[in-house]
């Protein structure tokens, strides 16, 4: 099975201070394996520096595109998109990063990772982590207190 950990990481967007999500699968940086994922298709559109363009999503947004979407996907026992990545600018949704989420019995799986502004870059990614220690890491984020 795959490991998945969530980070909190403060941080100053125009004098304002916020908090993101940083995210890690297999000990490695999200927007480190989605970069070197990205690579060959952005040089291949001639658009090297887009490759891993994205930023960690804000605690606000975390909530909303992933740990929300995520309890839905729990309690429809179904699969359901969320949104891991989003645009630098601040605003998530000018360029993100989505996946599946799917919570099955014993383990929650990541697949079908998408741009949805490049309908045509297939990443080919799939995650599996043991669902136990899944909850665990999502529960720490949920259970934050923002005050």
């Amino acid at each position: 099975m795959d490991s998945i950990k969530f980070y909190l990481n403060d941080y100053d967007m125009k004098g304002e201070g916020l908090t993101k999500v940083v995210v890690t699968i297999n000990d490695k940086p999200l927007l480190e394996l989605i970069r070197q994922r990205e690579r060959s298709f952005a040089a291949k559109d001639g658009q090297a520096s887009v490759a891993g363009g994205y930023a960690y999503l804000s605690l606000i947004d975390f909530e909303e595109l992933f740990l929300r979407a995520a309890l839905e996907a729990d309690l429809a026992q179904d699969e359901q998109d969320v949104v891991l990545l989003g645009c630098p600018c601040g605003i998530w949704s000018c360029w993100y990063l989505a996946l599946k989420i799917k919570f099955e019995e014993n383990a929650v799986k990541f697949t079908d990772f998408k741009n949805p502004r490049r309908k045509d870059w297939q990443y080919g990614l799939e995650f599996k982590f043991d669902r136990v220690r899944f909850v665990s890491e999502i529960s720490k984020i949920a259970s934050f207190d923002k005050l």
